[in-house]
This record gives structure tokens, sequence and C-alpha cells, in this order.
């Protein structure tokens, strides 16, 4: 395993309710090295998203970071302002986000999109970063990407514009990526070919991976380790194979147990129980 890049300590979110406060990441910690992925599993509602967002200090009002620090190379992204946040977000930590239609500025061309992302972290020209930007979209198995350069976002099917959203988040060549379920728009053919491409750049970079996802044969084909998450808490935590293998968490081998298998045939699929998920945040909370 590479050198430690990116540690996260006690990381803890909230938004204010009618009720009052909500934690939606309560006490995240984990650590991410040069060239491992690191899988972040979950129903929907678990926290994986927020926790994500946080690692850029992305999380907009009336939300709040409230506890923690994120140490990237042993400084606090968390207390980084202005041209040094700046810096971070795209050629330090590069982010695959979920809706690239909400992503991808609407009255820009996506070539105009990435040129800017490219100069905005390289010294180099337009045309310099036009090719590259063509070599990007080219990588993400786009066709015809000159024409993709001229289009609009509203142009672009959904698929088209997972993988342009992918190619804006390697341009800068980021150490750290983080893929918020990133190949969720696209068949599997192409989710295949995106696949590959992440783990060919882990492979040549040394680029460390934080891959989120409800796919769980996906993070089986990808990641070195994985966090389970319920409620905003980390349940279970380790290597791909031995959680998957052998979950130590009633929550964790409910998940397992709940996804479909191929060549199964089911009258009805498995649910988790509500015994299960009072297990998993008594748990949580017990130990935080």
């Amino acid at each position: 395993m590479g050198d430690l890049l990116v540690q996260v300590e006690d990381l803890s979110v909230r938004f204010p309710t009618e009720n009052g406060p909500r934690t939606v990441v309560d006490g995240v910690s984990f650590d991410l090295h040069a060239g491992e992925v690191l899988g972040i599993v979950g129903e929907s509602g678990s926290g994986k998203s927020i926790t994500s967002l946080s690692l850029l200090n992305l999380i907009d009002e009336p939300g709040e970071i409230f506890s923690g620090r994120v140490l990237l190379d042993g400084e606090d992204v968390l207390k980084m302002k202005g041209t040094a946040l700046q810096k971070v977000r795209g050629s330090e930590i590069g982010m695959i986000f979920q809706e690239p239609m909400r992503s991808l500025n609407p009255v820009f061309t996506v070539g105009k999109q990435m040129i800017e992302t490219i100069r905005a972290h390289e010294s180099v020209s337009v045309g310099d970063a036009h090719d590259q930007s063509v070599e990007w979209l080219r990588r993400v198995g786009l066709p015809n990407p000159d024409r993709i350069m001229r289009s609009y976002p509203h142009e672009m099917s959904g698929g088209m514009l997972q993988r342009a959203m992918i190619a804006v988040a390697l341009c800068c060549h980021p150490r750290v990526l983080i893929a918020d379920e990133p190949t969720t728009a696209l068949d599997v053919t192409i989710q295949a070919q995106i696949i590959d491409l992440l783990l060919d750049l882990r492979d040549e970079t040394g680029m460390a991976m934080l891959f989120i996802t409800h796919d769980l044969g996906v993070i089986a084909e990808v990641a070195d380790s994985v966090l389970v998450m319920y409620g905003g808490h980390v349940v279970e935590r380790g290597d791909v194979f031995s959680v998957f293998e052998n979950p130590q968490h009633p929550y964790t081998d409910a998940l397992l147990k709940a996804r479909p298998m191929p060549g199964q045939r089911l009258d009805r699929l498995p649910t988790i129980s509500d015994e299960v998920r009072r297990l998993a945040l008594a748990g949580a909370e017990a130990s935080a």
C-alpha cells in the first residue's frame, strides 16, 4: 500500500430540521493511501454522498460540518479557504458527482468547461487544453469527441453526460478521485470500460479512489477495502474479501443477502429487517 494521502477523523455533519438539528454523518473516520480503492456502501440515506462532499468542504448552508478533520498530506482541508481550497478541488482531489446535469454548467459547452478546468490548474495554452480535453473524452469512450466539445449538456444523453463528467474529473490528474455512483447511468459495456479506465489510471499514477456505489458487485470487483454505512455511521470496515466473505455485523450480512444473484430465482427479494437496522444504529452509537 502506498503513502497515506487522506485521513478523515471523527467527521460529523448536521442539517437543521423542524425538530432540531439532525446529524446525518456521525463520527466517520478512515484513511486513504496512494493506489488504494476504498469502497463505501450502504442504502440511500446512509451518509455516503455527504461524507464524500465533506472531503472537499462542499457542504452548503444550512448544512454544517460541526466536528472532525480531513487531512490531505497533513493539512486540514476543512480549514482551507480561497486559493488554497481551489487548488485542492480538481488538481489534488477530483470528484465525479452523482448528477452530471447539475454539475455541468448548462450555458457553456462541454469543451469550454473542460478547457477552463484544465487552465485553472495547469499553465497551458488554450490549444493544449483543447487537445487534452479531446483526448480525455476519447478515453472515456465518447464517440466523436470533437463534436462533444461543441455540445451543450442538454444536447447529450444521460450516459454521455456521465462520461463527460468523468472526463472533467480526471483531466487535471488528481491524486485522489472521489467517484460517487460513477457508472449508474451507463450500460454494462460502458460501465466495464470506465471501471477498467479508472483502475488503469490507478495503476499508472498511484491515484487513490473513494468509490461510492449501491452496486456491491462493482465494489467486489474494484475495491481493496470497504466501509459499510447506515444512518450516518460506519457499522463495519475491513478488506473487501473479509467483509464480503465473512461479514461481522448483522447489517452487512443482511445487505449482502439482499442483493440479487445471477441465475437466482426468487418469488420475493430479501429485505433488511427493522431489527437489523436497530442493531446497526445501536451498535454505531455505542461505539461513538
